[in-house]
């Protein structure tokens, strides 16, 4: 580990060389709050400057000793930022895979993810909408509309954030009711039909009484031709959401808000193409690679080009991937002059219904269906408050979540799984059906202490206690419905049923340092200590992969981060750059390992280290270029990539390199009454493996993307915008699964090709 200490020793010596290089300024106080009005007043002083609450504080962005990406709502508007998934092409060492028609995510930070498919499974990557977790993966993923502010917090925050932060989060803020009346309206169309239509109003009801209301419909057909006769084209999406708030202003001291959301999201089939690949084999018969072929699979198809926008799938319907959200919570803030108490109080509802084509071919060979619900309620408790050189926050969590999964394969009449299974005329669905209750918690503590004038240091501890209830059966069941999996009627078992309780204790923390060189110059480095808590392995309905029943139970896991960097501000505020560089050393890895069509989770040690830089410049008035790199070395050691083989390995979506960059400019001439927005924008990322067993076939590529915008915007809200992201229509791959063994083949998942968007909006 003596290179990777050396990396944070650089970048630390090279920050403070920095600071004695920089012209001499007074050290002012650094501006924060956590009361009431804290971020409104912020807000206003801080002019261009982004305000975070990455510390449960309202601080400026570059007065956080963290490594934080922040972009307000206009920025994700003008920059045509539309999901949760699109933020991560604005922020290095954030990387995002989506698939399955688009309604699951996988979203990583510095090579810290989990691609497991299990509805059951939580991932290291936190993420909060309105200062609540999403507490399932198949919920990450979703449209944004009415958002205030995203904070994208990169490694371990579990002290403040709790569990499952281990490899950092991404925090959504919504825009809130004031007592102004405030609103906008955005219509735009696009290829493939797309219609997205968004708006929001908010503002007084009665004297202390505040409300706002948020709604947002998104479509577009079909972008993937399925030449398969009578089936429809694939990549489509129908989105309806709505949220609502009432915000009560009892006194000057407490304020309660009441929220309520739901939307519905109606997906294509998965969005994916057949390649040919082929299984390796050593001399015992295990396979240990897997290589891309030319050719026809071995169910005798032969692949369509990747750069075609076609796909032959004989299982493909409008809907296949359903996805529906519920959401209500209670905020209740009191300013107790001392402190600013915050309650809390979440229920969310998720549940999914989601169908796959297995070979993406027009072959009846065997489908996937997945039916899940997950609920979730938690408290939170905390209290934030300044005293003299201290600034302190305390509190407790609590949180439970039930999941009812079902997983299997669909065998659909006259199909070769059918055949097999000797239920040719009728078919048949084999399904696992998994029950899943979690209960967490937690006390925490976090308190900075200003050490001298010019110096602070932080230290804060998280406890979690965790309990786990476990149930698992797997049956052949009758199939009433091609186009759903069944699990109404068992005929059969197919498996041993499998139940385990358990419980854990596992801690986070954090200390830190601060120096703030001048007020344009901070230098930190901090040790933090993240931890997720572990979960369950399960076969499929076929008997994969061949686990023993001590192997469904698997570890938590822990990292332990080191990282130094600088930020700093340059020209009278025109110019913003930040370097930092991290260490991470992990047990316990959940390594999620993807075989034939099933997959498992294994505990193994890692070790990652890198360096990541962001810089803004505004030379000129209306001239902005802003960009990020980052750089990742990461390895897991000693995965089990076939029986009694095992080989240190790259994690899943960790590219070695990323890269974005932006340039707009508003001239300063005035247009019919406005003014006109000029932008174009990149996005790069070298190769990285899609499963981390590393086989050659998993290897996907490097792209670049561009993208660009003009638009027109009067003083009166009124505004004009013509976008095109994927500027020059490059297929790219974003994420796949090795099916060699099973049909000579592997899905990808393409991303979107070229897309155009109209809009026409007005804010008020």
């Amino acid at each position: 580990m003596n290179y990777a200490h050396r990396s944070v020793g650089a970048v630390i010596a090279m920050a403070s060389l920095v600071g004695v290089a920089a012209h001499a300024k007074g050290v002012g106080a650094k501006e924060e709050g956590y009361g009431t009005a804290a971020v409104e007043t912020l807000e206003a002083d801080a002019g261009d400057a982004i305000v975070v609450t990455a510390q449960r504080r309202v601080q400026k962005l570059q007065d956080v000793g963290i490594a934080v990406s922040a972009f307000s709502g206009e920025q994700l508007r003008t920059r045509q930022i539309s999901s949760s998934i699109d933020v991560a092409r604005m922020t290095p060492g954030v990387f995002a895979s989506s698939s399955n028609g688009g309604q699951t995510a996988s979203i990583s930070i510095r090579g810290v993810t989990q691609n497991d498919s299990s509805d059951a499974v939580e991932g290291p990557v936190a993420v909060y909408v309105d200062e609540t977790y999403v507490p399932s993966l198949q919920g990450q993923g979703f449209g944004l509309f009415d958002i205030e502010r995203v904070e994208a917090l990169k490694g371990p925050q579990g002290t403040l954030f709790g569990r499952n932060a281990t490899g950092g989060l991404v925090n959504f803020v919504i825009a809130k009711p004031s007592d102004t009346v405030t609103g906008y309206a955005n219509g735009s169309y696009g290829s493939f039909d797309s219609v997205k239509l968004e708006g929001a109003i908010g503002g007084p009801i009665a004297e202390t009484v505040q409300g706002r209301i948020s709604l947002l419909y998104n479509r577009n057909n079909g972008w993937l031709k399925n030449l398969y006769p009578g089936k429809p084209d694939v990549g489509g999406e129908d989105t309806l959401g709505g949220r609502a708030q009432l915000q009560w202003q009892a006194t000057d001291a407490l304020k309660v808000r009441a929220t309520a959301s739901a939307v519905r999201s109606d997906l294509s089939t998965g969005a994916y193409n057949s390649i040919s690949t082929q299984p390796v084999f050593d001399g015992q018969g295990r396979v240990v690679g897997a290589d891309r072929v030319s050719g026809p699979t071995a169910l005798g198809f032969t692949p369509l080009p990747g750069s075609r926008l076609e796909v032959n799938h004989d299982f493909a319907c409008s809907d296949c991937g359903r996805t529906r959200l519920y959401d209500a919570a209670l905020h209740v803030d009191y300013d107790a002059g001392g402190a600013q108490i915050s309650a809390i109080t979440n229920w969310k509802r998720i549940t999914k219904a989601l169908l796959i084509d297995v070979d993406s071919s027009p072959v009846n060979l065997v489908d996937v269906g997945q039916n899940a619900q997950t609920e979730s309620f938690s408290q939170e408790l905390r209290a934030t408050g300044k005293a003299d050189r201290a600034v302190w926050n305390l509190g407790v969590y609590y949180l439970q979540i039930h999941t009812l999964a079902q997983m299997g394969f669909l065998a659909r009449p006259n199909g070769i799984l059918a055949g097999a299974l000797g239920v040719s005329g009728t078919g048949a669905d084999l399904a696992n059906l998994q029950d899943l209750w979690t209960r967490s918690f937690s006390g925490f503590g976090q308190i900075e202490y200003k050490l001298a004038p010019r110096l602070s240091g932080t230290i804060g501890l998280r406890v979690i206690h965790e309990w786990q209830r476990y149930d698992f059966q797997s049956s052949q069941f009758q199939n009433q419905n091609d186009y759903k999996l069944d699990t109404a009627i068992a005929v059969a078992t197919l498996q041993p049923s499998y139940a385990n309780k358990r419980s854990d204790s596992f801690w986070a923390g954090k200390a830190a340092l601060e120096y703030h060189a001048n007020r344009d110059m901070l230098l930190y480095a901090s040790i933090n200590r993240g931890a997720k808590g572990g979960n369950y392995n399960s076969k499929l309905p076929d008997g994969s992969p061949p686990l023993s029943p001590d192997e469904f139970a698997y570890k938590g896991e822990t990292l332990l981060a080191y990282e130094g960097g600088m930020k700093s501000t340059w020209l009278d505020g025109k110019a913003t750059f930040n370097l930092l560089g991290f260490i991470y050393d992990y047990s316990n890895y959940q390594a999620f390992t993807f075989s034939n069509a099933s997959g498992f989770v294994q505990n193994r040690d890692a070790n990652l280290y890198g360096g990541e830089a962001e810089f803004t410049l505004r030379p000129v008035e209306g001239l902005e270029l802003s960009g990020g790199l980052s750089l990742l070395h990461a390895k897991v050691k000693n995965v089990q990539v076939a029986t009694g083989v095992y080989k240190d390995v790259r994690p899943t979506f960790a590219p070695k390199r990323q890269a974005n960059g932006r340039i707009s400019y508003r001239p300063p001439l005035e247009v019919a009454g406005g003014h006109i927005n000029l932008a174009v924008d990149g996005y790069s990322t070298s190769s990285f493996y899609q499963n981390i067993r590393n086989f050659a076939a998993h290897k996907i590529s490097g792209h670049t993307i561009f993208g660009a915008q003009v638009g027109w915007e009067s003083a009166s809200g009124f505004s004009l915008t013509g976008a095109v992201s994927n500027l020059f229509d490059k297929r790219y791959e974003i994420t796949g699964f090795d099916l060699s063994t099973l049909c000579g083949c592997s899905e990808v998942a393409y991303g979107k090709p070229r897309w155009w968007t109209i809009s026409a909006g007005f804010r008020f």
